[in-house]
């Protein structure tokens, strides 16, 4: 997985971007104010940070100084931060960790919650470096939260991401991929950087958990980004190995080598012989599976010399912070010898003062301790007489207490009493609940088996997608499709149906529907949808004794069949909604449902309406869920109106980005406010 670093970005965000480090020292000579000073030696310390860690400890020590004189709690932290974090880039954890710690206990006196939050995403990155997960889980957990309660989605995403990253590198893949999971519902709010990151660390916990359809959907998605951005060769090196792997994995090796092959190039691009390393080693064993012995030996040759050059980079590295952690110590030794010489330098001139004041101290504090001792023996006997009376007043009490806790002890026991009986009743009643909860868990299992596949919906109608949202754990509302031959025409039915109620009353309405339809289209033929809603009517008013009774169960439907270049539509209380050359058109349903019980003696007209197909057109199909969901500024519903625009807005749009719009509209207008009803809309696009 490609490790999030973003975490920093919020470290290194309160400096100031722009300025070289010569204009930097030029602002430093002529500052001022104190102020200006702690804020350019901050900017000075964080220029360092990425090429000479001595340089940043020398500032940061400058600026914690002077923000001790001033009492300063913000920049004492930040100081303090900065110093640890030249500490952590010279690879003294222990060092780094101490300093931040102390930082920490600065940052709680202040109770800034933005200070607090800067040093925990510190720690979080330490404790992950040093393999103490638990910890670093903790503080990662922290940052997550402070980002959700200050608004920052972003920084939430990132949050999950360093945690997705975590639990790869501890082979904990389903926590991996749970948390890669998360990140990606920020995608909207997230920078396009950040968003093709989160794509393609998803889509590598995805193929360790070996998903490799989904796993190629995402990787797909992130290389899409950043080949429309500025590319970051070492993410991209990343998502090309991983697709090789799956390649692999599916036994598709000729894939797998072009994406190897992929993989190499952007690593060189990137300069990085990390990814470089990693491309070998694969590209290596594609070609022994593919019997190419001589190129896998010469791929395993670059293997071997890209590690020695990592081994060789790494260990230079380590002796070059060894050294300036090395010269950090000497310079740290001897500020604090100059500063014991100044100290001794001041005692030496102050000695004689010290001795003649402190004679006069010493006959001052005589006469005083004289004086007290007469005052407190006045006081003493003063407080005897008191604590007498004090003593009589207190037996008196306890006599009174005595009785009142007989009377307490009484009333206890049949407090208890009555509390045992009602944790006896709460026990009952949540096995109970629990006993409903499960039935309707196993309802939902049922209500989801008679779905149709959405992978068959989309090999049908490719340019297709479904917004299905049920309000409770199980739906009034479904979709329904089939695809079948009648007298040699290939025929496709979709259709929106929007049962009475919702939860489990809807879902067992839902059943009935699903039934209805099946023996109307698949086992009788019919393929007009005005008929088929016909029969449906008739078939559900003698299922349920309508014609006998006055009763409200019934649905509402939208029916679509596509066959011979045309499309044809009715419609129980479901309208469609289309567009053809940028135009809407609304084809108006019934106003009456399927199985209404105030008309079930009368004869039921449905109309049918042809499209012909002769131009592209998107199709929409929806129930009344979204349009009346409450919410948006005024806590109102959305409306018919909100939704129509909406459509307008999108409709010439990917089917995918109609999808994610769709969804983005209700949540954003829905808030925090409570699902009402169920929701659904079916969009699909015909050429």
């Amino acid at each position: 997985m490609y490790k999030v670093f973003f975490i920093f970005l919020i470290f290194f965000n309160l400096t100031c971007v722009g300025q070289s480090i010569q204009e930097l020292k030029e602002d430093l000579k002529n500052a001022k104010s104190d102020s200006q000073r702690m804020s350019l030696y901050y900017e000075l310390s964080s220029e360092y940070q990425f090429n000479d860690n001595e340089k940043a400890i020398s500032y940061a020590e400058q600026l914690l100084e002077l923000a001790k004189k001033k009492k300063d709690t913000t920049n004492i932290v930040y100081g303090k931060a900065m110093i640890a974090y030249s500490y952590y880039n010279l690879g003294a954890l222990d060092k780094s960790l101490k300093i931040n710690l102390e930082a920490h206990e600065i940052a709680k006196t202040s109770k800034n919650e933005k200070l607090i939050d800067y040093i925990i995403t510190h720690l979080a990155l330490i404790y992950d470096e040093m393999g103490n997960y638990g910890k670093a889980l903790e503080y990662y957990r922290y940052n997550i939260h402070y980002a959700k309660e200050n608004d920052l989605p972003q920084d939430q995403m990132i949050g999950l991401l360093n945690i997705a990253d975590m639990y790869v590198r501890m082979e904990e893949y389903d926590s991996a991929e749970y948390y890669a999971e998360k990140a990606i519902k920020f995608e909207e709010e997230s920078e396009e950087y950040v968003r093709s990151i989160a794509y393609i660390n998803y889509g590598v916990a995805l193929e360790k958990n070996n998903k490799f359809d989904k796993a190629l959907i995402y990787l797909l998605r992130g290389l899409e980004i950043q080949y429309t951005s500025s590319p970051d060769f070492a993410a991209i090196s990343e998502a090309y190995v991983t697709i090789s792997n799956i390649y692999v994995k599916k036994k598709q090796l000729i894939n797998a080598l072009q994406f190897a092959d992929s993989s190499i190039n952007s690593a060189k691009k990137s300069e990085s012989n990390y990814y470089l390393r990693k491309g070998y080693e694969l590209r290596s064993s594609i070609h022994k599976s593919l019997g190419d012995n001589a190129k896998a030996y010469n791929d395993l040759k670059k293997y071997v010399e890209t590690n020695d050059k990592i081994y060789n980079e790494e260990t230079t590295e380590k002796f070059l912070e060894l050294q300036e952690l090395y010269e950090a110590k000497q310079r740290e030794a001897e500020i604090n010898l100059l500063k014991q010489e100044s100290e001794l330098s001041k005692e030496s001139i102050t000695q004689k003062n010290i001795v003649i004041i402190g004679s006069l101290i010493i006959l001052l504090l005589l006469a005083l301790f004289l004086a007290l001792y007469i005052s407190r023996n006045r006081l003493k006997q003063k407080a005897l007489t008191l604590l007498d009376a004090q003593k009589r007043e207190i037996e008196e009490r306890n006599f009174q207490l005595g009785e009142m806790t007989e009377e307490l002890k009484s009333q206890k026991e049949e407090i208890e009493t009555h509390r045992d009986q009602l944790s006896e009743a709460y026990g009952i009643l949540e096995k109970r609940n629990q006993d409903v909860t499960d039935s309707i868990n196993y309802a939902q299992k049922i209500q989801n088996s008679l779905l149709p596949d959405l992978k068959t919906i989309k090999k049908a109608l490719p340019q297709s997608f479904i917004f299905y949202k049920a309000r409770d754990i199980v739906s009034g509302d479904f979709y329904w499709f089939h695809q079948k031959s009648i007298n040699g025409k290939d025929i496709k039915f979709i259709a929106s149906i929007d049962c009475t109620g919702h939860g489990v009353p809807g879902a067992f309405m839902s059943m009935i529907a699903d039934a209805l339809l099946s023996q109307v289209i698949i086992e009788l033929d019919y393929n007009e949808p005005a008929k088929i809603l016909t029969e449906m009517d008739r078939r559900l008013r003698i299922m349920l004794k309508q014609d006998e009774s006055y009763g409200n169960d019934g649905m509402e439907i939208g029916l679509c069949t596509i066959y011979d270049g045309k499309m044809e539509f009715s419609g129980a209380g479901h309208k469609l909604i289309y567009f053809e050359n940028g135009d809407i058109n609304i084809l108006k349903d019934n106003r009456y449902s399927i199985g209404e019980s105030f008309i079930s003696h009368q004869k039921m007209n449905f109309t049918n309406h042809t499209i012909s197909i002769d131009s592209p057109k998107m199709f929409y199909l929806f129930s009344d869920g979204i349009q009346d969901q409450f919410g948006g500024p005024k806590d109102k519903k959305l409306g018919i109106k909100h939704l129509r625009r909406n459509l307008t807005s999108i409709h010439q749009d990917s089917i995918h980005l109609q999808e994610r719009h769709i969804k983005a509209m209700v949540e954003n207008w829905k808030g925090t406010e409570e699902q009402v009803d169920d929701m659904l809309l079916i969009g699909f696009r015909l050429t």
